[in-house]
């Protein structure tokens, strides 16, 4: 692939510009208010916003407009990828973050261009060693921005490399899409089947959790070698809502020190820390997993998919929700999660659920092996794109 000469991004495009005191707007304009929570960090958008007036905004936060790149500075939003172009502003005017760098494209380039180029892992991981302050509140500096190597086709090669890279984008967005249609459809179909399981309409035998499954928690041996060839599952690992496990972090084979429990396809995992109550696996392997997650063993009487999908519900959540204790790392009580009343339908029932549940599925899991290909794909075009230049 041909050439092209390398280019700072300081010099096609302005970095951290400066905004006018007073703008020529009416105090009340309404304008896009972008916290660093709002951005997407693995689809790379701004994925909610919020309108707010002018004058609310107009000091204490980071302004930008529309067709400006936001780069997340600070550890570890800038790792994650939290960077986004700014586009469908209200009135064309952004305020957010202190801590986003924004990058101000020339007219010799396009922003997509520049979005592109730095969301890339080996720009972000030059970013992350250029880091200033102290730990915890580390910062890529100005400095760093201004003077990054970017390669600089003409206008037409940008457009062209561009399209190419958003359609992979593109690929990945209904993946994520299809994700969330499957997981709303389980939910509605599991009230529609069943109510919910905090009211129970439908009358239901009610009995406690503990007698629908057993806290599995098989130990790890250490220096079991048949033990240090199974993946290992993290939270990291689960898909929140699907039941799914994604390994793109990595299966960390031969990591015995963070190992806790073995785990076959008959069990469910549950995240018991409070940040991940909604992470819950159905694993399709044996492997072990990490003292986050509780392996939980199904009775006879109970179908795995049907109880999943009973630990992800509303009702479920919030009720686990008010037993967590602790500061420092708050988890739930889980013998307050065995005695916990829950209903059980007849199993014939909650087989037929689960095999709704897995023809929907088989669409996700399709869409999920084009999203992979795509993901590969786009990172493979990336490094050709933007390597050396070339």
């Amino acid at each position: 692939m041909k050439k092209y000469a390398q280019v700072s991004l300081g010099e096609i495009s302005t970095i951290n510009p400066r905004s006018k005191r007073k703008e020529d707007l009416p105090e009340n304009t309404l304008v896009s208010f972008v916290p660093m929570s709002a951005v997407d960090a693995r689809l790379g958008t701004i994925a909610v916003r919020e309108d707010r007036s002018l004058t609310e905004v107009s000091r204490g936060f980071t302004a930008f407009r529309e067709g400006d790149v936001l780069f997340a500075k600070i550890t570890p939003c800038m790792e994650n990828g939290k960077i986004a172009l700014a586009r469908n502003l209200t009135n064309g005017i952004g305020r957010g973050s202190t801590e986003f760098h924004v990058l101000r494209p020339s007219d010799q380039v396009l922003g997509e261009y520049i979005y592109h180029f730095i969301r890339q892992s080996p720009f972000r991981e030059a970013a992350r060693r250029s880091f200033t302050g102290t730990a915890g509140q580390q910062r890529v500096p100005k400095q760093f921005m201004e003077t990054a190597l970017i390669p600089f086709p003409p206008l037409d090669e940008q457009q062209r490399i561009v399209d190419i890279l958003n359609r992979m984008a593109h690929i990945e967005h209904l993946h994520d899409q299809a994700t969330a249609n499957f997981r709303d459809f389980a939910l509605s179909l599991f009230v529609k089947m069943f109510g919910n399981p905090g009211a129970n309409p439908m009358g239901w035998g009610v009995v406690q959790f503990g007698d629908l499954c057993n806290m599995d928690r098989q130990g790890i041996q250490p220096n079991d070698p048949l033990t240090a060839q199974l993946p290992f599952v993290g939270v990291e690992n689960v898909v929140s809502g699907t039941g799914t496990l994604n390994f793109a972090t990595g299966s960390r084979i031969g990591n015995q020190k963070s190992a806790a429990f073995r785990f076959d396809e008959r069990h469910i995992l549950y995240g018991k820390l409070r940040p991940y109550l909604n992470k819950i696996a159905t694993p399709e392997f044996a492997g072990r997993c990490s003292t986050e997650l509780v392996p939980l063993l199904p009775h006879a009487n109970v179908n795995r998919s049907f109880l999943a999908h009973l630990l992800r519900h509303r009702d479920i959540v919030e009720f686990v929700m008010a037993s967590v204790t602790g500061t420092r790392m708050p988890r739930a009580d889980m013998k307050a999660l065995l005695t916990m009343p829950v209903p059980l339908p007849p199993l014939d029932k909650q087989r037929r659920f689960a095999d709704i549940v897995k023809r929907v599925s088989r669409t996700t899991t399709v869409m999920q092996s084009a999203s992979k290909t795509a993901s590969a794909l786009r990172t493979s075009l990336m490094s050709r794109f933007f390597r050396n230049g070339s």
